[in-house]
């Protein structure tokens, strides 16, 4: 679990509109609320913890329910071929900045600068829906967008690292980073013949790192989405 979701209260107005919609909805929303009743013996966290967990299969519940409503138009196709394209073009950005940083590091270690050895480098794909500080994009922020935003594991939608001796791999043409088209996705010829990345895909189906809706995802600005690394020594 993230740790930001520990720290953020559960919304009760907000659960309880889209549970009155989904068949049990409110006998669940009842267990979901004594759930994080607060007993004076408790121990701090742990009331805290039950409020994640409840946020966390409201997320997951919701999820499912937009998914089984949502429709793969070909303008929803178009908005995720867009991203996939964005994040392949990110993924080759990191690359060329991992090469950069690998020849100062060597640079460094050949003039004799010893602590610089066995560095490991680590990047990721980063999402920030204020990213872009803009009226446009404040109005979409919500408690929502922030929920999903703080339980996605962006670090894990795919791994980008090199240490030491290696060398950075490019993801160009790479297995590494795509998956080749399966089930859906052999409908559409840009995912038949170019497949999807990892990046993406695990953002659509990987529940244990995004609870991310088809319909949220193709209306993420990409834009948003930015580099982010860092080197240990």
């Amino acid at each position: 679990m993230n740790s930001n979701m520990i720290a953020r209260p559960v919304k009760w107005n907000v659960l309880e509109d889209f549970y009155k919609g989904v068949e049990g909805g409110l006998d669940k929303l009842a267990k979901m609320k004594e759930l994080c009743k607060f007993r004076a013996e408790e121990y701090f966290g742990e009331p805290r913890l039950r409020m994640a967990e409840v946020n966390m299969e409201f997320l997951f519940d919701r999820q499912q329910q937009l998914n089984a409503e949502f429709t793969w138009t070909e303008e929803n196709i178009d908005k995720l071929v867009r991203l996939d394209q964005h994040i392949r073009k990110l993924e080759y950005e990191l690359y060329q900045k991992f090469v950069g940083i690998k020849k100062n590091l060597d640079g460094l270690i050949a003039q004799g600068f010893n602590d610089y050895r066995d560095y490991q480098v680590t990047g990721k794909i980063d999402y920030d829906e204020m990213y872009i500080d803009d009226e446009e994009h404040e109005r979409k922020k919500d408690w929502v967008s922030g929920l999903l935003q703080d339980y996605a594991n962006w670090g894990l939608l795919d791994w980008f690292t090199f240490g030491d001796g290696d060398e950075p791999d490019d993801p160009r043409d790479n297995e590494d980073y795509i998956f080749e088209a399966w089930g859906r996705w052999l409908k559409y010829d840009y995912f038949v013949k170019n497949g999807m990345t990892h990046y993406l895909c695990h953002l659509l189906d990987t529940h244990e790192w995004s609870l991310y809706s088809y319909s949220d995802i193709v209306e993420m600005d990409p834009r948003c989405f930015y580099l982010d690394y860092k080197i240990s020594l």
